[in-house]
């Protein structure tokens, strides 16, 4: 037993001496990380900011080290624009006491015990221009957190945005529950992964032209992100944002809310090439206590030649920092934008030539409407040439430019009917064969005008009109044409339509008098 409690009493003079030594070890090691972080941090936003019309930077202000834990200052400054307003400039201060490691107390009371170089704690300070914002939040810091960092120069932690309640002029108000985002960065921010919560975030306001409140309210989020820098230095990966529900309301009005939305992005690089997915889902729109239906929007863009990319994003930056007028320039009459040089312009136009040689392609995949009983979809894609010349004459320059377009419109009758009866009963109407037969009757007005014109084809249920582009020669709903014969068609179809349109307005004017009168008959019936 002697022989035991010896045991455990030296083993945990051992750990004392390691944690001892280490705190010291890194209390000598702190200044000279915090200093190579900063310059880092700096380097990556003099790098990023400046494209996106941004500048900001990060000093060390003071630094008191003691044994175990130190004590420090920051300053952020900042200066652009998000909000294409005049360029603002912030200034904003972080406190920080950063607890030496391998054991620092904070992760020991949470049972992290993996040893670690530091632990910061830090938060953002009050001053005069955040009176406002330290108001909504009760007086708590509104931002705040901790971030541990390993021997391995990884760094983990929690960003958090406290709850804020605040009236932001006479009009506006602003009811936000706080954010909670956990991440992980490897060293040097090449991976990071980060998963967040928001319960709700609700705006209030009043319309400045008739005065009527309106409200957004989101409810219900998650963040989950999953990146890393590619060869080309471009961050790659998925990013995915949820939402329970958002909330829209104006006046007195029902409220229109969305349920179940789902943003989606995925990037990749193959052999120096970049390619990009996004898509933005709604589960159900609801109304006035009706579901109307689920929609659905897909980009996608492919042979995005990375190196040349990175060129224009850098030509691009550095155009704006001379210019020193930052996002504002590209907000303001084109008399005012900066003027290039010729040896920008010759730069911007090999990194375009580089881009276009690549065959790039860009496409909105899917745009859709899905009710009940039917689904309406419109997709396009274009797939780009490098031209011989930018001076060639206009048309020249498009059929060079232009290697193949596709586009297809599909539109279900089973959901045109559908939309209607909706919208029946939406106005009060209550007799469900009366709202079937006028569905039904629309339908087939519409399903017969577009077929008539040859403008579309019927494919089952759905009427569809596809259109193929490629070496000067036009596929239209399946008949060879060159482009000028489709022009001429599609001119004289137009014209049809316009004609039909006019003939279709009267016979459906009186088509419902005589459903009226029919509805009348019944009645009396």
């Amino acid at each position: 037993m002697k022989k035991s409690a010896g045991i455990a009493v030296g083993a945990l003079v051992a750990v004392a001496a390691i944690g001892t030594g280490g705190a010291w070890y890194t209390g000598q090691q702190l200044p000279a990380v915090l200093d190579a972080s900063i310059k880092q941090a700096n380097a990556e936003m003099a790098k990023t900011l400046p494209a996106l019309g941004l500048d900001a930077s990060i000093e060390l202000l003071s630094l008191d080290r003691q044994f175990f834990s130190s004590n420090a200052r920051y300053r952020i400054k900042f200066n652009g624009s998000l909000d294409g307003e005049a360029p603002q400039q912030l200034e904003w201060i972080i406190t920080d006491r950063i607890e030496h490691g391998p054991f620092p107390l904070s992760r020991l009371k949470a049972l992290k015990l993996m040893p670690v170089m530091a632990t910061s704690n830090y938060a953002l300070e009050s001053n005069p221009a955040l009176e406002k914002w330290f108001a909504a939040s009760k007086g708590v810091s509104p931002v705040e957190g901790q971030a541990s960092l390993g021997y391995d120069q990884s760094v983990s932690g929690t960003l958090r945005i406290n709850p804020l309640q605040s009236a932001l002029d006479e009009d506006t108000s602003l009811d936000f529950t706080g954010l909670n985002v956990d991440f992980d960065t490897s060293a040097g921010a090449k991976a990071i992964e980060a998963q967040g919560l928001m319960d709700s975030f609700k705006l209030s306001t009043k319309l400045p032209e008739s005065g009527e409140a309106m409200s957004i309210e989101f409810k219900g989020m998650t963040l989950d992100s999953q990146t890393a820098k590619g060869s080309s230095d471009f961050y790659l990966g998925k990013n995915e944002v949820k939402l329970q529900t958002v909330q829209i309301q104006v006046g007195e009005g029902a409220p229109v809310q969305l349920n179940g939305f789902v943003q989606r992005d995925e990037t990749s690089e193959t052999d120096g090439k970049l390619f990009a997915r996004y898509s933005y889902d709604i589960g159900m729109i609801n109304y006035q206590g009706h579901d109307i239906g689920g929609s659905q929007m897909v980009w996608s863009m492919k042979n995005l030649d990375a190196s040349a990319l990175q060129s224009l994003v850098a030509i691009y930056s550095q155009i704006i920092k001379d210019s020193g007028q930052l996002q504002q320039a590209s907000l303001e009459a084109e008399d005012d934008l900066p003027q290039l040089s010729e040896e920008q312009q010759a730069q911007l136009m090999a990194g375009l030539d580089k881009l276009l040689a690549a065959k790039p392609g860009i496409a909105l995949e899917k745009l859709a409407f899905k009710t009940a009983n039917g689904e309406s979809s419109l997709s396009l894609s274009v797939d780009l040439n490098k031209p011989e010349s930018f001076e060639l004459p206009p048309p020249e320059l498009a059929k060079q430019l232009i290697a193949q377009l596709d586009a297809k419109v599909s539109v279900s009758k089973a959901m045109i009917g559908d939309v209607i009866g909706l919208q029946a009963s939406l106005g009060g109407e209550t007799d469900k064969e009366a709202v079937a037969q006028q569905a039904s009757m629309m339908t087939e007005m519409a399903s017969g005008m577009a077929l008539s014109t040859e403008l579309a084809k019927l494919e089952g249920d759905s009427i569809v009109s596809s259109l193929h582009y490629a070496d000067d020669k036009v596929d239209f709903n399946g008949k060879q044409m060159t482009v000028e014969e489709f022009v001429a068609m599609a001119f004289a179809s137009g014209a049809g339509m316009g004609g039909m349109g006019a003939m279709g307005e009267e016979e459906q004017s009186m088509e419902g008098v005589e459903f009226e009168e029919q509805g009348e008959e019944t009645l009396v019936e």
